[in-house]
């Protein structure tokens, strides 16, 4: 059996203000066309299909599109609901998704044996897939630190929660079937992409997974949420595939790809990254003011989108520099100073809040080397003495 999984579409993001949704349309094609040639059993898709709960049409229209393209080549598809996206909106969409082959698992059900997916092969072969959407505790956890509460135990909580849906689907398992978990959480050993829209702290939070919490009876666990492709834990092989397009400055650099796994019931998973060259490379240029035409001149063929950051002196004031960078580069979405300090900013920076005593004992060492216990006990004599003699004079 053959598998293409996928994640992270993010249909509806715009970038400084620019519509990143066409570059979108395009990788949904390209994967599309993937699952058409590699000849695969099924698509999963785990989470955030949108940016936002509320997308904007052309976004629902390049999303919708995907799904038909695969319904035209015979490919039935599972997907679930992601942290971006709306659970109550795609639920509501699903008995029409259902239509073009799309299964739709939305929200989590008391019952996890709703959230078992299937799909009959051509050949005969039966995918079981157990589909856990995305199932935030942040909130519970907030309002539990607010009142008092102890949050390790909420936080435990969620791990416990967890827990019981990842062991209720494997109850749903079936010899002789290819078993596959799919979920849109972050597992932990998780590494970031380095995103700017917060990425990194959904990474460095509590609410995370291990990966020996899944299921040994699942032969794959297909995940989403992290927009970095990685694999993590062996048993089962959990893999993120990231997101298809680099969708910030923080992504920049990063190939991109779809997972293409293959299996047979009982057997271990087999995955096969498969590059996407869909999206616009982004780029970052740092640069002083003296060098900042030069390096721009060297990006003459670049054709992606670029962020520049421009070193100058704290309190510089630089206008025209934005037009400057546009009229060299185009596609220069944002124009950033770095303010340097110079050397004796940052010394008065680096004494704020110090006490007089510890002023002194860094001055001692920067001069003198290690202040002893005698002459810190002097300067405080001393100092008591001058304190003293201020508040007899006052």
């Amino acid at each position: 059996m053959r598998v293409l999984h996928t994640a992270d579409f993010h249909a509806g993001r715009t970038l400084r203000g620019y519509d990143r949704t066409p570059e979108i349309r395009e990788a949904l094609t390209e994967i599309a066309g993937l699952a058409r040639s590699e000849k695969v059993d099924a698509v999963l898709v785990a989470g955030d299909l949108f940016d936002t709960v509320n997308p904007p049409a052309d976004a629902e229209a390049t999303i919708f599109a995907f799904f038909l393209s695969l319904r035209d080549a015979g490919i039935p598809s599972i997907v679930i609901a992601g942290n971006h996206d709306s659970a109550s909106r795609l639920g509501g969409l699903s008995g029409l998704l259902g239509w073009v082959g799309v299964q739709v698992v939305a929200q989590p059900t008391a019952d996890p044996r709703q959230m078992l997916r299937f799909v009959e092969t051509k050949g005969g072969e039966k995918l079981v897939v157990g589909a856990l959407p995305y199932l935030s505790e942040r909130r519970l956890v907030k309002a539990a630190d607010v009142l008092g509460a102890d949050v390790g135990r909420w936080r435990q909580k969620y791990r416990e929660g967890m827990n019981f849906f990842l062991r209720k689907l494997a109850e749903g398992f079936e010899p002789g079937a290819v078993n596959m978990l799919m979920l849109h959480a972050t597992l932990d050993g998780a590494v970031a992409s380095g995103s700017d829209r917060g990425m990194q702290f959904d990474l460095t939070n509590s609410y995370t997974v291990s990966p020996l919490q899944l299921p040994a009876a699942a032969q794959y666990a297909a995940l989403g949420h992290v927009h970095k492709p990685q694999q993590l834990g062996a048993s089962p092989l959990a893999c993120y595939p990231g997101s298809i397009i680099q969708l910030d400055f923080g992504e920049g650099g990063e190939k991109k790809q779809v997972n293409l796994v293959e299996v047979e019931a009982g057997r271990p998973a087999r995955v096969h990254a498969i590059p996407l060259v869909s999206g616009k490379e982004l780029r970052t240029v740092r640069a002083d003011l003296d060098t900042l035409d030069a390096r721009l001149s060297a990006l003459s063929g670049f054709d992606g989108l670029l962020k520049v950051v421009v070193r100058a002196p704290s309190g510089t004031a630089l206008p025209g520099l934005k037009d400057r960078v546009l009229r060299q580069f185009p596609n220069a979405l944002g124009v950033e100073l770095d303010p340097v300090k110079d050397e004796a900013t940052v010394q008065a920076g680096s004494r704020e809040g110090l006490s007089l005593e510890q002023l002194y004992e860094r001055f001692h060492q920067e001069k003198r080397g290690e202040l002893s216990p005698a002459l810190r006990g002097v300067f405080k004599e001393s100092d008591l003495a001058v304190r003293e003699a201020a508040g007899e004079g006052a």
